[in-house]
């Protein structure tokens, strides 16, 4: 097997990968790994070991185990060895079946494969199973995407470069991988179809056998996708974050996009404080493109009136930091710190605004008093 990437391959420096649907709109960073994406993946059936045929029995990903979720469809990017893969991953594997959730059917229909990428996988071929009757999972090609594709059925689809629709069982997945995305003009389309609006589904006679599948098998194949996510890789590819998607049915487009340029925060205020006194500081940023400002102080976020400056009182002495996590509209951060040195208030208590009259002191009032007093007692004596 090649390792090698394409030679043909932009730099990843060059573009980055954006998903729409509808008013969604996000880019993602696909994950990293150093071996194909069909490793990746890692589909289990039992050809794929013939001296322990238990080993390959799950029908499902192994690979991906970390972002399956019951009911749930992931997409996410994978960039391999040889190149960047479009993965799809439908419900989650358990060993345990009680822990599971039942099966489903899902049919994406796809255009805009590129026509220089491969099918690493397209998960299931059933086709060896029972002499000349056909169980897989439906793949149909336009001319151009049918070399080397696994589970191949039925006439190419008309209008689009693919049309593939799976059916699996409780406890298990389903899906795909397709390797040749590192392209600067990929724009890819999925039009989705979930569980009854799939292509076909268990039990009815959309499913292009010569009969239906027994209808009592249903239950286990017709549960329900109720999520569909896109993993996106985070923390220079250590870890990963989840985006939903807003809706099962709206088309979800795929592609590159020239790479954004990376932010940069600052911070500026003052480094000294005293104990009650307001103070602002105020971030700025390298560029126009700002979705979002977070403040903390001392790691506990707080509220700032106006997103790009934060007017602030420190209610203890000590030494504080201020922080600012600058984000923009592709998702891109930076976070600037600033440490602050807290001192005890220099007032002694009263009120700075005392409106009493100006040479008017405690001597002054003792005086007065005490001439009050005496008038008083020369009238009780008159």
């Amino acid at each position: 097997m090649d390792d090698e990437p394409a030679a043909d391959e932009p730099a990843a420096d060059k573009y980055t990968f954006r998903i729409v649907q509808g008013d969604q709109e996000f880019e993602v960073e696909p994950m990293q790994g150093d071996v194909p994406a069909e490793a990746f993946y890692d589909y289990r059936d039992p050809y794929q070991s013939r001296e322990n045929p238990s080993w390959g029995r799950s029908f499902s990903s192994r690979g991906t185990t970390d972002y399956q979720q019951d009911s749930t469809s992931i997409l996410l990017l994978y960039e391999g060895p040889k190149g960047v893969s479009l993965i799809v991953v439908h419900d989650k594997y358990h060993e345990d079946l009680d822990n599971a959730t039942a099966g489903s059917s899902v049919s994406f229909q796809l255009t805009g494969l590129p026509d220089d990428g491969e099918w690493a996988m397209i998960d299931d071929d059933y086709g060896w199973r029972i002499d000349g009757e056909e169980k897989g999972d439906v793949a149909q090609l336009d001319a151009d995407h049918r070399a080397g594709a696994a589970g191949n059925d039925g006439e190419p689809p008309e209008g689009v470069d693919a049309r593939l629709s799976w059916a699996w069982k409780t406890g298990r997945t389903d899906g795909m991988a397709y390797r040749g995305l590192a392209d600067e003009d990929l724009s890819l389309t999925i039009d989705p179809a979930f569980n009854e609006d799939s292509y076909h589904r268990v039990g009815d006679d959309r499913r292009p056998d010569e009969e239906p599948d027994d209808p009592e098998e249903g239950e286990e194949y017709n549960g329900t996708i109720n999520d569909w996510q896109v993993i996106s890789a985070t923390d220079g590819g250590d870890d990963f974050k989840r985006i939903w998607f807003d809706s099962l049915k709206a088309e979800v487009r795929i592609e590159t996009v020239p790479a954004s340029e990376p932010v940069t925060a600052s911070l500026s205020g003052p480094e000294q404080a005293s104990v009650g006194q307001n103070v602002t500081f105020t971030a700025n940023a390298s560029t126009d493109d700002v979705d979002g400002y977070e403040w903390t102080v001392n790691g506990t976020p707080v509220e700032s009136t106006d997103g790009s400056t934060l007017t602030h009182s420190f209610e203890e002495a000590g030494t504080a930091e201020v922080s600012v996590t600058v984000t923009t509209a592709a998702e891109r951060s930076d976070t600037a710190s600033r440490t602050v040195e807290i001192a005890e208030s220099e007032t002694d208590g009263t009120d700075a605004t005392d409106d009493r009259t100006p040479g008017f002191g405690a001597g002054a009032a003792l005086v007065a008093l005490a001439a009050v007093l005496l008038l008083a007692a020369r009238r009780v004596h008159t």
